[in-house]
């Protein structure tokens, strides 16, 4: 591993030279003997494992009394390097071959360490990871002062990837492997819980402790999250705890952040079943909470649109019935398939509605297929709920569940049935007020009062009546 801007700096032999011109200073000597260097103490012998330092540089003894170079050396449980010059290195990063009396298979030949002010190279002594701070980057390292790449526990040991849901942090061993730190990182790890794929990739994220977010909802560049105990950011949908067993949608794998406002996908299975097995998406509507509308109408933009039990936005001919006591509230929703599907008489709680291709509520006159056959309907379009078919007179027509009665095709006239009372309608639906002699397609006559109820009919033969 390469590691930019680290510096390397070797004593030159001028530098040993003022070593051993300084030697008068201090109550022993450095003696050379040919190009090694030994410590005289003033007792007349050799210094040996021992630190010995000139002009505030310290150098080490080994235990053959000679200066040692290019070293790890172990010392009371800490860990520190000299130089070639057989300087101590002091805070510096060095990259060195590990030592056989290490012992273990974690890592490769070589490693990073840091030495600090003290010479001592950074290691974990505790039961936390130690972590450092260098160059604005967060570093850590294992008991022996090498710095750790992969996953890494909260004590500071080695993750294996089988074992990644035990990793805390993640070092990019392909980078400068520093800590991966208020930043994401997508990764492939073994998941034999994954039905889809042994060896999915996921996206972790780790915060400004270079911690990973786990088995916690954050908001991040504006975003909502969601974690699981491992640390996985969650996709697709997931349902709550909550009372409403309410459903949240977090996006695909490739974008899991919880959706607001309009959505489209493909439901649960366990929130619609059908659909999601013939992969069938549907547009949702969510608040700033991520929670899917149901059973619900609801203003939008200006809009109103009506959200079925499973969170679906409705479209088409519907028979939806109220809750009684809250006009907005949803208890039933039906598909008009036929005409025998709309309802007959009043009904406080029933109501037709027809919504557009883009789920908005129609209102006023339109014409619908039912069944291959036309008919004319009118909608509300004030009063509440809005946008339910229109019940009784208006317009001079009649209306049930916003169907238009009319007379059948052909027949010009034909009697119809409303509130009690019996009124002639053409078949436009127009109410036939105050007329005499009115005759049908099959030769019958009738006759009507001034608000179009039928007073004789249907007859043979015209009538004779003075009215």
């Amino acid at each position: 591993m390469k590691r930019a801007g680290f510096s390397c700096a070797v004593l030159t032999a001028a530098a040993l030279m003022t070593l051993g011109s300084a030697a008068t200073a201090f109550a022993g000597e450095w003696v050379a003997e040919g190009t090694e260097w030994r410590y005289l103490e003033n007792n007349g012998t050799y210094a040996a494992d021992s630190w010995e330092t000139d002009n505030g540089v310290s150098y080490y003894i080994g235990s053959d009394g000679y200066m040692l170079r290019n070293t790890l050396i172990e010392d009371n449980e800490n860990y520190y390097y000299v130089r070639s010059s057989g300087a101590m290195l002091v805070n510096e990063w060095r990259f060195l071959e590990n030592p056989e009396w290490q012992g273990d298979e974690w890592v490769g030949e070589g490693s990073w360490y840091y030495f600090g002010a003290n010479g001592r190279a950074v290691r974990t002594t505790g039961d936390k990871v130690r972590i450092e701070e260098s160059g604005g980057k967060r570093y850590a390292f294992d008991q022996y002062g090498r710095m750790m790449t992969g996953w890494i526990s909260e004590s500071g040991e080695y993750v294996t990837e089988d074992n990644w849901e035990e990793g805390l942090y993640y070092a990019d061993p392909a980078g400068s492997g520093d800590l991966i730190t208020n930043n994401w990182l997508l990764l492939s790890v073994p998941d034999a819980d994954n039905e889809e794929d042994d060896y999915p990739s996921y996206y972790f994220y780790f915060s400004s402790n270079a911690k990973k977010a786990m088995d916690t909802e954050r908001t991040i560049g504006g975003k909502d999250y969601l974690f699981d105990s491992r640390g996985v950011t969650q996709y697709g949908w997931h349902q709550d705890d909550d009372e409403a067993q309410s459903w949240r949608y977090f996006g695909t794998i490739e974008d899991p952040y919880m959706r607001t406002g309009w959505f489209e996908a493909i439901p649960d299975e366990n929130l619609d079943s059908d659909d999601y097995n013939d992969g069938n998406s549907r547009w949702y509507y969510s608040g700033s909470n991520g929670r899917i509308v149901t059973s619900e109408f609801k203003t939008i933009d200006g809009k109103t649109y009506a959200f079925n039990s499973t969170g679906e936005r409705i479209t088409g001919l519907k028979v939806i019935t109220l809750d009684g006591e809250n006009s907005k509230t949803i208890t039933g929703v039906s598909s008009v398939d036929y005409l025998d599907d709309i309802p007959q008489g009043e009904d406080a709680t029933t109501n037709v509605f027809y919504f557009n291709s883009d789920g908005t509520v129609k209102t006023g006159n339109v014409t619908i297929d039912i069944d291959g056959t036309n008919y004319d309907f009118s909608f509300r379009s004030s009063g509440s709920p809005r946008g339910a078919g229109v019940m009784g007179i208006d317009d001079n027509k009649i209306y049930d569940h916003g169907r238009c009665l009319t007379a059948e095709e052909d027949t010009k006239y034909q009697v119809v049935s409303w509130d009690g009372n019996r009124y002639l309608v053409n078949e436009s639906g127009a109410i036939q007020k105050n007329r005499k002699n009115l005759k049908d397609a099959d030769g019958y006559y009738y006759c009507t009062n001034k608000d179009g109820t039928l007073l004789h009919g249907p007859l043979d033969d015209r009538c004779e009546e003075k009215h």
